[in-house]
């Protein structure tokens, strides 16, 4: 089968949407389908992947953010006001990404669209209006809802409906990773929603052998939202329980941990962000993992998936509404109100890039 992808993520950035694009790519190359990518221009050498799995690779002109990180207060000003407004810097691919797509004149069975940014199913909606098709079947991938979202400080500006509506009414299907999800779309398109879950290859996963540590020793990996999916609750928390502890924190949101420095010295390990298998690996030897909710019903962390594949115990909090009694049985190895995700094998990337392939059947 001959299949279009148009992504705003893709190897070797690490992120949830990232994995999604690049995971689905390698399967469906492996199950012998014939893929044309688009992804934004990165200085990064493909030549190894695309050696290991051939494709034709387009890159298209990033949504680059020219105001919001400006020395100048006024750009910053601007820049801010841009981003509410008119949804800058991700705008841009209203333009971008249509200047690529113009250009093909190949025949597709099969167009996924993967965002976020929701801007990318907004330029191919366009295109559509416009009377480009692209392909017999097109299939919109969502990981967070956009317009609905429920779990944003700030709504997005009312106008904006009719763009998402413009999608959502041109494309076959739209695909979520959680039935929940279904909620975060206008209801005249919620009959075009199918529930797709994450997918990862199960069989790259190398684990080491967990031993208990001395000192009650767990891990939490992935960004942190001011006052939603806040760490700082849980760790205070932490200190006023009078606990021994030493917690590994992967993620790109150190000015969370300014305060802390003096005050844990080596409790708090940070790092950024590390190649996903390199993670887990060295998520299988903690006590147990930390997940922080969302506060929200349609959406539901990727990191879950991962954190099972570990094999460990997933403590699962609300930073708002912080279970101390689930932490200390934790602290005493006692696991019996973990987090268990049920049928782990629904995430295996075979059987989710199947799923895609079925709705073009």
């Amino acid at each position: 089968m001959r299949i279009l992808i148009v992504s705003g993520t893709f190897l070797p950035r690490i992120s949830p949407r990232s994995f999604r694009t690049t995971e689905l790519v390698k399967e469906l190359i492996k199950s012998g389908h014939e893929i044309t990518l688009y992804i934004p221009y990165i200085e990064y050498d493909y030549t190894t992947f695309l050696s290991q799995y051939p494709l034709k690779l387009v890159q298209y002109k990033d949504s680059i953010d020219s105001y919001i990180n400006s020395r100048s207060k006024i750009k910053w000003i601007f820049g801010r006001i841009l981003v509410y407004t008119a949804a800058y810097p991700d705008i841009k691919l209203l333009k971008n990404i249509p200047c690529k797509l113009r250009k093909e004149n190949e025949t597709y069975q099969l167009l996924i669209s993967i965002a976020a940014p929701h801007q990318i199913h907004w330029a191919i909606g366009n295109m559509y209006f416009r009377g480009k098709e692209l392909a017999s079947t097109w299939i919109a991938d969502c990981g967070d809802p956009y317009m609905l979202a429920k779990s944003i400080n700030r709504k997005h500006p009312f106008y904006f409906k009719w763009l998402e509506k413009r999608w959502c009414k041109y494309c076959d299907y739209i695909t979520v990773p959680i039935k929940e999800a279904t909620d975060g779309y206008y209801p005249e398109f919620r009959s075009k929603i199918r529930v797709i879950p994450q997918g990862f290859c199960f069989e790259d996963i190398k684990l080491d052998s967990y031993k208990p540590h001395q000192i009650t020793t767990f891990a939490y990996s992935g960004s942190f939202i001011k006052n939603r999916r806040d760490i700082r609750p849980i760790i205070n928390k932490l200190v006023d329980l009078k606990l021994n502890f030493r917690i590994y924190i992967y993620t790109n949101n150190f000015s969370f941990f300014e305060d802390y420095k003096h005050l844990l010295g080596k409790q708090i390990i940070l790092s950024g962000f590390i190649p996903r298998l390199e993670l887990l690996k060295k998520l299988s030897t903690m006590d147990f993992l930390l997940n922080i909710e969302n506060g929200t019903t349609v959406q539901t962390p990727s990191k879950l998936i991962d954190y099972s594949l570990t094999k460990r115990p997933i403590l699962s909090i609300n930073s708002n509404d912080i279970d101390e009694n689930k932490i200390i049985e934790f602290f005493k190895h006692d696991y019996t109100h973990q987090t268990i995700i049920d049928n782990i094998e629904q995430y295996n990337i075979k059987n989710v890039a199947q799923q895609f392939i079925d709705l073009c059947s």
